[in-house]
């Protein structure tokens, strides 16, 4: 089966976070195969490290602990901000559970994520794309053809992505870029699977989302 994407505008916002996410993680593979040894003492390290997923568990926990901390301390501080000779002790007790909830509901904010060389690279590639002509590529058993002529064979492409919206192929230095939308012949899941197979180096293949919508290799 051939899988034909009809080439369309970049224009949403959310490519610059993905196409830097697949920029990212090819260089990040590349490194493995040139030191693995170096990567083996990293991967070492970073499992000491909590996960996103735990960390996002732990962020969810800290804002519950804050509010009850917040409410507890406000039930004891109003009746003590009311009669304060006489309930002086739980309106301290009021104040510094205010205090410690607030201070709570701030170790458990989402950090924002932070701009890189990745998000930069991103975003000159796809001003670069911002009228692109309107052209269809297609993908057979023989490899990719744009706008009808042979452009690679299976056996040139050094890396792929599939990230929520798009596919990322780079070969021979240079990189194309396939919007899931754009598929009017075949399913993205299926050309995920095809594309895979026919690369040399699967390990090559990277899928930063899955059906479920977790990220996976």
């Amino acid at each position: 089966m051939d899988y034909v994407f009809q080439i369309t505008p970049y224009d949403s916002p959310e490519l610059v976070r993905q196409v830097s996410d697949a920029l990212e993680r090819r260089t990040e593979l590349r490194s493995r195969k040139k030191c693995p040894k170096m990567w083996k003492l990293t991967d070492r390290l970073c499992k000491k490290r909590a996960s996103e997923g735990c960390l996002e568990k732990r962020r969810k926990r800290y804002r519950v602990y804050g509010m009850l901390l917040i409410m507890l301390g406000v039930v004891l501080f109003v009746p003590g901000a009311m009669d304060p000779k006489e309930l002086l002790v739980p309106l301290l007790a009021g104040a510094a559970g205010i205090l410690a909830g607030g201070l709570t509901l701030w170790s458990g904010r989402g950090r924002k994520r932070r701009t890189n060389a990745f998000d930069r690279a991103a975003k000159q590639f796809l001003q670069g794309l911002a009228a692109p002509p309107s052209a269809q590529v297609r993908f057979t058993g023989d490899g990719m053809t744009i706008a009808g002529k042979p452009a690679a064979v299976f056996a040139d492409f050094d890396f792929a992505a599939e990230t929520q919206d798009l596919f990322l192929l780079t070969w021979k230095e240079k990189i194309t870029l396939l919007q899931k939308k754009d598929l009017i012949a075949g399913d993205p899941e299926g050309f995920a699977v095809f594309l895979r197979d026919r690369m040399e180096e699967k390990e090559m293949f990277y899928r930063a989302c899955s059906p479920e919508g977790s990220a996976q290799k």
